[in-house]
């Protein structure tokens, strides 16, 4: 069978020793491609687990998205693991990177989903304007940024979408998305903002040159969103 991606897995704080313990099982029977019955059980048994523990890890494991439940085969569950833990075939570097195009327009909105300020139209107005960028890997989506153009302040943009694949984060393929951006728009404003609750974006951002500009307080302190902000710089290639 095709390997688990095990870092993204491990780097999963809410799975918990009982769904870590039973997975390591799961892995000598479940593969990615057909279903495949689990005795609960027998699992309780080998690993000296209460069948509830193992009952309550393997919902664990569906809701992050490790496993697919089937149909039921007579009395037993059915699982496979889901294509998102599959573990990265390829890398970073054989990424192709090239303007978003309106048929990507439903991939784009599968993969990364809308925030209320930023719907679909939104997206595809962008698209249109030559201000969003896709990275490709084997024929599927990985990575995507778009830009809107601030209506209030003149060479002023904001990031409006920045998302690259679980399975191949860390791989510098963000910083790829933002160059294609910056050297597209060099000399204008761009703004930035998160949650204080996403210090690994936060991070991206100030090691990519923005500087904090401002906050805003939300309902706890969890919410309080930063803002950011940097001039385009094209990269030299």
């Amino acid at each position: 069978m095709t390997g688990l991606d095990t870092i993204s897995i491990a780097r999963d704080r809410g799975l918990g020793l009982e769904a870590h313990r039973v997975l390591r099982c799961l892995e000598r029977d479940l593969g990615f491609d057909r279903y495949e019955p689990v005795d609960a059980a027998a699992l309780a048994k080998m690993l000296e687990m209460r069948p509830q523990a193992v009952s309550r890890a393997l919902r664990v494991l569906i809701e992050h998205g490790i496993i697919a439940r089937g149909t039921p085969l007579g009395r037993a569950r059915t699982f496979r693991f889901e294509d998102s833990v599959a573990a990265v075939p390829i890398t970073g570097a054989e990424a192709v990177l090239r303007s978003a195009q309106d048929s990507d327009l439903e991939n784009l909105a599968r993969a990364g989903g809308f925030a209320a300020g930023y719907g679909r139209e939104a997206l595809r107005r962008d698209i249109a304007a030559g201000r969003c960028w896709v990275l490709v890997a084997q024929g599927a989506l990985i990575g995507q940024l778009a830009i809107r153009k601030d209506p209030m302040i003149d060479m002023s943009y904001l990031l409006a979408r920045l998302l690259v694949d679980r399975r191949y984060r860390r791989l510098g393929l963000g910083r790829r998305l933002l160059a294609a951006m910056e050297a597209s728009l060099e000399g204008n404003q761009i703004h930035a903002f998160c949650t204080v609750s996403d210090p690994d974006f936060t991070k991206f951002l100030i090691d990519a040159g923005f500087a904090l500009s401002g906050y805003v307080k939300g309902p706890d302190e969890h919410e309080t969103r930063l803002f950011f902000d940097k001039i385009a710089v094209a990269t030299p290639a």
